[in-house]
């Protein structure tokens, strides 16, 4: 874990996942059907109520500023867009069918990608990411639900 207070909370959630992966690897590679359906309704509800708005805070708050000024770590923010982009489609594409490959593969990915960012990523934040930049990790505040089903909405509308 991560030392700067600014990164605290995200650290502290990527730790919870680590725990989360390794619980879900295990209903992957041992569970009866019912575990399984069970797994995958977990990892929807995971994802439904954590992992999406953990993901949307590091794209706005830090994959965005590193791409802007730090242009030489553009290659690794990439990788790490593109891992939760595949999170996101292996988390929708996922039936109770398939549960048992996509439960094992979630639970790999969000380990290794939870590792490289507290690995990789974090020790950079804290070496070049002003206090002010820390900060905005810090007090970053989601968009909810609603608003982005009523941006959405009216986007459909203006569309047509």
């Amino acid at each position: 874990m991560i030392n700067c207070k600014q990164l605290h909370k995200l650290s502290l959630e990527h730790q919870e996942a680590l725990i989360f992966a390794k619980e879900i690897a295990k209903i992957a590679a041992e569970g009866g059907e019912a575990e399984l359906a069970e797994g995958f309704e977990r990892v929807n509800r995971y994802y439904e109520n954590e992992l999406e708005e953990h993901l949307q805070h590091e794209e706005q708050t830090i994959f965005a500023p590193l791409v802007q000024q730090h242009r030489a770590h553009v290659e690794l923010c990439i990788t790490l867009g593109k891992e939760h982009g595949f999170i996101r489609t292996v988390i929708e594409k996922m039936t109770l069918e398939t549960a048992k490959k996509d439960l094992a593969i979630f639970a790999q990915v969000l380990k290794n990608h939870s590792l490289m960012e507290e690995r990789e990523l974090f020790p950079l934040l804290d070496s070049l990411f002003t206090e002010e930049q820390l900060d905005a990790v810090l007090n970053y505040v989601p968009l909810r639900k609603y608003a982005i089903d009523r941006a959405l909405a009216r986007r459909s509308v203006t569309s047509q």
